[in-house]
């Protein structure tokens, strides 16, 4: 329909007025947005009526856009104005390309019904340009993406930023636009995405996901641009555009699914929430599957488990058509160590689900795997939320479940396949599973249990789990705890009882492998009775049988399973008996230190948990030392196995948060090393651990914080030349600086008093002044502790302890003592000139700031040093600037030889190289002590004799020498 107002050059006049009023109402609000494309569409039509075949009109309306669009493309990011101008382009590319479809569907729409196809008054040249794409629409998105190209380049961030947002958002109503442009705008866009910039590789990424298409030959080139984007970007943003925009194919799923492992939290849950909630779960492979599962229900972060969770909740069940069954069977629940976890947390987050469950007898006639499982799962639901009525709604009889549990075992008995006994053996184990749940209220049911019970220990090829699940079961039917012993030890002596021979007619080598598994089997039995046992062992107890007829000869036997599950038991025995504990521990130790593969495992989990249930102390005199046991298992910790490290630390890190250690102070150490080195980069299950038991050691009481603080500094130290090395080639992980920020942070006693207040652990005494200066004593000795090691610390670790000064945060519950020695030292070491670089000269200068703060005192030279010098608490401090003379390293020369000597043994010990007291006496042999130079009128504890000189100067009198030095060699 055409337009009523006549277009002519009062159009093209206006729009140096109109546009710029429609920009601006476009900024103000954004609820307007279609009403203002609209008009600006229809301003652009009149334009382009003005010259049809010059489009000079058309032309000077793009002009006058792009002129009021070049206004936000320099504004800062999240300028509300500039997005909303940026979101009202999009839209306005989308409404031109939508209206134009609307007028070419009309157009074909009424040549049908006039039948004019033919009609010789038609233009063809604009039928064909109308077919082709080639409309007003079009050619203003083409003059716009060709504008924006240029400002990719723009030196300006905010520049690219925005051409590239404006991209992202109109790039999919672009339509049909030349190829020239098209593979243009592809290179362009792969430019961009390696911008520094994470912005604007953000919408590049948006633009170039936006434009895949598998028809072009590109494509591959852009999904691997796209991919490696998605792997490898450092910025979270950036993966999650690539990984909400990037098409999901055969390809790309598979790296779509690894985001599931994604280092950002936010990132993950848009896996579960975003991506995989949109594809059916029937595409994924039973492996896919269960990967993203494992990756979603085991996530630390309780917002990604709960996608996790809904996800499978609300899309895979839709796609189910809301059958758990098939779901379930979806899971592959008898190989899957997930289904359990997600089928626990689907009823917790939708309670519906179980709750409206019911289980016929005709069900429980026909058990398959999948139903039970969601048999079993729906009662241990129930279970754990003690809900009794429930439970006794679906639980069964004992009667009725071992007639079921013999039933199965009877069909398992007779199954030949392979595939149909492992689903046998499932259900079986489920059974068994849910029999552990019931009270059995029915004398019938439990003596029909207890017999059933011990016919299926009795069974040659019973699975483990299986006999874990009856160890429970019988302790549950046993009236206590001596009555289970007395059960569980008849059923070993049948199942020892029918021990094949020679004389039977086999061979030796199969009477060998018998006499194995059966062995095997008895030490299996005997480990989960052990395990369920508390009492201590008496004189009389039948357990002594077993440690005499099975226990003993599995560990002398020359059979490594043996000495393996034989060592595990004699262990568990030890954690009943005190003094059997300490006859065995040379035996455990030996384990370790000659054994092997699992034998060495299990000795040293042995060693671990004796020494955390009786003490290092109890243990130690037995091994001819009182060391020796914290030698062996500290020599653990430097294993060249990652699961053998990882127990040493775990084990240590209990025996120090128990207390059980005599001199915690160097396993500490160790521990806090071993975190940090990059040789334990790859160890997630070390790092783990000890992520945990720091914070909860340190923040546990003030006793561990005084030990955290003591160790805090040698920690920094050790590690300084190992985290340098690692800098320089370029691995990831923990600068020194940073180890020294977190050691602090542990150390803060306010962060204690700040968590036992959240707990409402604080008492009066706790909160008391005395205790808080107490606390604050062994706090502000950290501070001298690090002063004192920047004397003869490399230069790059002093740097590090000036800056861990400030970190102290140091305020007016700080001890006076301990402020003056701060300042003290402090003073002393700006004497010596050992810093030269100007951030650290500045962060020092800050600390003594700070000190003269605390100490009330505005300028340096109004501190009383001649009253510090008679204070008792004091003598320490000044005995040891006396002492730098003699022992320290006084010339920076010095300090960067020790630091190039010393920094490939930095890993094990502060290998920084102290000058002996001839090198001293030869480089200074007019010098006087410092603490008899020190000039009480200047406050500064420091010799006068020797002049101060700035940092810029030394080292401008370094160079002049050695320049000197090389004419010299030249000449």
């Amino acid at each position: 329909m055409p337009s009523k107002s006549k277009a002519g050059p009062d159009t093209i006049s206006s729009l140096r007025s109109v546009v710029p009023e429609i920009f601006d109402a476009a900024q103000r609000s954004a609820t307007g947005h279609r009403k203002h494309a609209v008009a600006l569409h229809s301003l652009q039509s009149k334009c382009h009526s003005v010259d049809v075949e010059n489009l000079t009109g058309e032309m000077a309306f793009t002009q006058e856009f792009i002129r009021n669009l070049n206004k936000v493309l320099g504004i800062k990011k999240r300028e509300p104005s500039a997005d909303k101008i940026v979101k009202l382009v999009a839209i306005f590319v989308q409404v031109g390309h939508e209206i134009d479809a609307k007028a070419k569907a009309q157009r074909q729409k009424h040549k049908q019904k006039s039948g004019d196809a033919d009609d010789v008054f038609a233009d063809p040249a604009a039928d064909d340009d109308e077919e082709e794409g080639d409309t007003v629409t079009s050619r203003f998105a083409e003059s716009l993406i060709k504008y924006l190209l240029q400002g990719f380049q723009a030196k300006e961030k905010m520049t690219r930023v925005r051409c590239c947002q404006i991209v992202a958002m109109s790039v999919t109503n672009l339509g049909a636009i030349d190829e020239e442009l098209y593979f243009e705008l592809i290179r362009k866009l792969t430019e961009r995405i390696r911008d520094k910039e994470a912005s604007i590789r953000v919408h590049a990424a948006i633009a170039l996901a936006r434009l895949q298409s598998s028809d072009d030959g590109e494509a591959s080139e852009v999904n691997e641009a796209l991919l490696d984007l998605m792997q490898n970007d450092p910025s979270a943003e950036v993966r999650r555009a690539v990984l909400l925009n990037i098409e999901k194919n055969a390809s790309t799923l598979p790296f779509v699914l690894e985001r599931a492992r994604d280092v950002d939290a936010t990132n993950r849950k848009c896996v579960f929430v975003k991506v995989m909630a949109a594809i059916d779960y029937r595409l994924l492979s039973i492996e896919d599957r269960e990967r993203l599962l494992v990756a979603g229900i085991n996530d630390r972060d309780s917002g990604v488990k709960r996608a996790c969770v809904r996800m499978v909740g609300e899309s895979w069940l839709t796609f189910a058509g809301q059958n758990l069954l098939e779901l379930t069977a979806a899971l592959d629940v008898v190989d899957s160590p997930a289904a359990g976890k997600v089928m626990q947390a689907l009823f917790a987050a939708y309670t519906e689900i179980p709750e409206n469950l019911s289980f016929d007898n005709d069900l429980w006639e026909t058990l398959t795997p999948e139903v039970a499982f969601v048999i079993r799962a729906t009662l241990e639901f129930f279970a754990e939320r003690h809900d009794s009525d429930q439970l006794d709604r679906h639980m069964p009889d004992g009667m009725r479940l071992a007639q079921m549990l013999e039933a199965m075992g009877a069909k398992l008995e007779s199954e030949t396949d392979d595939e149909v006994r492992a689903d046998h053996e499932f259900v079986v184990h489920q059974l068994l599973l849910i029999a552990r749940m019931s009270d059995f209220p029915d004398e019938l049911g439990r003596r029909a249990m207890l017999t059933l019970m011990r016919k299926m220990l009795l069974v040659p090829e019973i699975p483990e789990n299986n006999i874990e699940a009856v160890s429970d079961i019988i302790r549950k039917l046993s009236v206590s705890e001596q009555d289970f012993v007395r059960i569980m030890v008849e059923v070993i002596s049948d199942v020892r009882e029918p021990m094949p021979t020679e004389a039977d007619g086999m061979p030796a080598e199969r009477v060998r492998i018998e006499s194995l598994l059966i062995g095997i089997k008895c030490l299996i039995i005997i480990k989960y009775l052990l395990q369920r046992c508390f009492d201590k062992l008496n004189d009389g107890s039948s357990i002594y049988a077993l440690l005499t007829e099975c226990i003993v000869p599995a560990v002398q036997s020359s059979e490594t399973v043996l000495q393996e599950f034989g060592i595990e038991c004699l262990a568990l025995c030890c954690l009943l008996d005190r003094s059997l504990a300490v006859d065995n521990v040379v035996l455990f130790a030996q384990a370790v230190r000659q054994g092997a593969g699992e034998l060495h495992a299990k000795g040293l989990a042995a060693l671990l948990d004796l020494a955390l249930m009786y003490g290092v102390a109890d243990l130690a005199p037995a091994l001819g030392a009182p060391d020796m046991l914290i030698k062996i298992l500290r020599n653990e910790l430097h294993s060249s196995d990652e699961r053998t490290q990882a127990t040493a630390a775990e084990g240590f890190a209990r025996l120090l948060y128990a207390h059980r250690i005599a001199e915690p102070a160097p396993i500490l150490e160790e521990l806090l090393v071993l975190y940090y080195h990059p040789d334990t980069t790859s160890n997630d299950a070390l790092r783990q651990c000890l992520a945990y038991f720091f914070p909860a050691f340190s923040y546990m009481s003030n006793e561990n914080q005084v030990l955290m603080q003591q160790v805090a500094v040698p920690t920094v130290c050790r590690l300084g030349g190992v985290l340098k090395q690692q800098a320089g080639e370029g691995q990831a992980g923990a600068t020194q600086s940073q180890v020294a920020h977190q050691v602090v942070t542990w150390s803060d006693p306010r962060i204690l008093d700040a968590i036992s207040v959240m707990n409402g652990t604080t008492t009066a005494m706790s909160s008391s002044g005395l205790r808080v200066a107490a606390r604050m004593n062994s706090y502000a000795q950290l501070g001298v502790d690090a002063l004192k090691k920047t004397f003869s610390a490399t230069p790059n670790t002093r740097k590090v302890l000036v800056q861990m000064l400030n970190r102290l945060s140091l305020d007016d519950t700080t001890p006076v003592t301990h402020t003056q020695q701060l300042f003290v030292l402090v003073r002393t070491l700006a004497q010596q000139e050992l810093i030269t670089d100007m951030i650290t000269r500045n962060a020092m200068v800050r600390f003594e700031a700070t000190l003269l703060k605390l100490l009330d005192v505005e300028n340096p030279d109004d501190v009383n040093l001649e009253a510090w010098i008679e204070e008792p608490e004091m003598e320490s401090v000044f005995e040891f600037v006396s002492s730098l003379d003699e022992d320290g390293p006084d010339d920076e020369d010095e300090l960067e030889g020790a630091e190039s000597a010393g920094d490939d043994d930095d890993d094990e010990e502060d290998s920084v190289r102290v000058a002996s007291d001839s090198d001293v006496s030869e480089r200074h042999p007019s010098e006087e002590p410092v603490l008899a130079g020190l000039n009480l009128r200047s406050r500064l504890p420091a010799s006068s004799a020797v002049p101060s000189r700035s940092p810029m100067k030394r080292a401008r009198q370094e160079r002049l020498e050695e320049l000197t030095r090389e004419i010299d060699e030249l000449l």
